[in-house]
C-alpha cells in the first residue's frame, strides 16, 4: 500500500486585464472578503468540475461583464491550512483580449487604472505579490503556511525558451 497523497483543496482564479492601447489594467474593489481591503483583480472560485480556465473566463464576465479570450497562464498562489489538512490555490491568468460592455457586479466596484498606480498601501493584502507573478517573467510562485495570510515570492524561475 502506497501513501495517501490526497488532500482537500480550494481552486481559485484572478485574471490581470490589460488595455494595451491605455496601459490600464482592471481592477476591482471587492467587498465581500476576508482579507484587507484594496484594489485586486477579477477572480473567484473554481466549481467542483470545471475546468479551472474556463471558470476564470465565467469570473471575469460575472464580476466585469466583459469576455475574455487568449488567456495567458502566468503561475499560481498557495495558501496552506495545515490544522484543517487543505490548501487553496490560485491560479493566475493575463489577457489584452476582451470586448464587451463594462459593468459593475455585487462583488465590487470595477474601473481601469494605470498599471504604475498599483501600490502596496492601496492594493489588497499580498496583492503586489501576485502582481509580481503577473508582470515579471521570472516570478512564477508565492506561497502562504496560513490561511488567507501573507504570501512569499518562491524562487522558481522560468527557463529562457
Amino acid at each position: 500500500m502506497g501513501v495517501n497523497r490526497t488532500e482537500r483543496v480550494e481552486l481559485v482564479n484572478m485574471c490581470m486585464i490589460y488595455d494595451r492601447a491605455t496601459k490600464q489594467v482592471l481592477v476591482e474593489d471587492k467587498t465581500d472578503v476576508d482579507w484587507k481591503f484594496g484594489h485586486t483583480f477579477p477572480g473567484g472560485h473554481v466549481e467542483p468540475g470545471e475546468p479551472v480556465a474556463d471558470a476564470m473566463i465565467r469570473e471575469v464576465f460575472e464580476e466585469t461583464g466583459l469576455h475574455i479570450t487568449q488567456l495567458e497562464a502566468c503561475g499560481c498562489v498557495e495558501w496552506f491550512d495545515q490544522q484543517a489538512g487543505y490548501r487553496k490555490i490560485g491560479f493566475l491568468y493575463r489577457t489584452s483580449h476582451f470586448s464587451g460592455q463594462l459593468k459593475q457586479s455585487s462583488e465590487g466596484r470595477i474601473f481601469w487604472l494605470p498599471l504604475a498606480d498599483l501600490s502596496e498601501k492601496n492594493t489588497a493584502e499580498s496583492f503586489m505579490e501576485m502582481l509580481a507573478i503577473f508582470t515579471e517573467p521570472t516570478t512564477v510562485s508565492a506561497v502562504s503556511s496560513v490561511m488567507n495570510g501573507q504570501l512569499h515570492l518562491t524562487a522558481n524561475q522560468k527557463h529562457d525558451q
